[in-house]
């Protein structure tokens, strides 16, 4: 992976921290996601007219990519409802690259050479710390519903971060690829929402459009900037070096939501860098 692909990926990673945040500290977590999502699909018909259509041989990696997304979006909600940032985004994001790892050779035909393998411990390792510097037992954070909906979630962001590596390099277009993922995601959660609580969710979007923007805005475009960089390097290496945003995320849980203990936190996050280093 190229220096200027890392540092992409690395931004990215702190954006997609960034949004996660914005989800954790709403003070109605579901409907701020599907807010978030259906600015993000309102964003996507304003651009996806000037940016174009991806090839339509990625269509169908965009259709199970949505079905994918719709269940993820759910578990998303659950995830941060009554669970620390670091703890949920941690259990989500840090699985997902192992199970990626597990699938690439098989799958995409990528083998991991040793010194590759040896950062994705590295990583691991220091996501395993994190989950010591939020003072709570393993037992306890799995057998909390927040705890269990992020471990399933890592299942779904695997499987979507496979399929959309895929689907982003035969597209000719990733950006187009990203946007018109960001269109048809949120349909399925967005009519369930309307269904259940159709007065509550156009008064919160009343009140609080402009956050969700913010939070649209910023989860388009790392997605965009992840996909891309998956076009550029090993679908498994952009995968895992994204990650790192569980080093971000474990910053603003400590920093902001005043969550966990900030030096044991550092401490991995350094440990994770010695692995994003040696993936490269």
């Amino acid at each position: 992976m190229s220096t200027p692909v890392l540092l992409t990926v690395l931004a990215a990673a702190l954006m997609h921290a960034s949004w996660n945040a914005l989800i954790r500290g709403a003070p109605d977590k579901a409907l701020y996601t599907v807010l978030l999502h259906a600015c993000s699909a309102a964003l996507a018909m304003l651009l996806l007219p000037l940016v174009g259509l991806p090839d339509a041989a990625s269509w169908p990696y965009v259709g199970v990519s949505v079905l994918l997304h719709s269940v993820y979006i759910a578990l998303l909600m659950r995830a941060y409802d009554g669970g620390q940032l670091a703890v949920s985004y941690m259990l989500m994001r840090g699985l997902a690259p192992l199970m990626v790892c597990l699938v690439s050779a098989p799958v995409m035909g990528e083998p991991l050479g040793l010194p590759s393998w040896l950062g994705v411990l590295g990583i691991l390792a220091g996501i395993g710390l994190i989950a010591s510097a939020s003072g709570q037992p393993v037992r306890a954070v799995l057998s909390h519903p927040s705890g269990r909906a992020a471990v399933l979630n890592a299942v779904f962001i695997a499987a979507y971060t496979v399929v959309d590596g895929q689907g982003a390099r035969v597209s000719g277009n990733p950006l187009g690829y990203v946007l018109m993922l960001a269109l048809f995601e949120p349909v399925a959660i967005l009519c369930m929402q309307l269904r259940r609580r159709p007065a509550a969710l156009m008064a919160y979007a009343r009140a609080h459009w402009p956050l969700g923007l913010i939070g649209a805005a910023t989860a388009t475009g790392a997605y965009a900037t992840v996909l891309w960089a998956m076009t550029q390097a090993p679908i498994a290496i952009v995968a895992t070096v994204r990650e790192s945003a569980v080093i971000f995320a474990v910053l603003i849980g400590s920093l902001w939501f005043k969550e966990g203990r900030l030096a044991i936190g550092l401490a991995a996050a350094c440990l994770m860098a010695t692995g994003i280093a040696a993936i490269r």
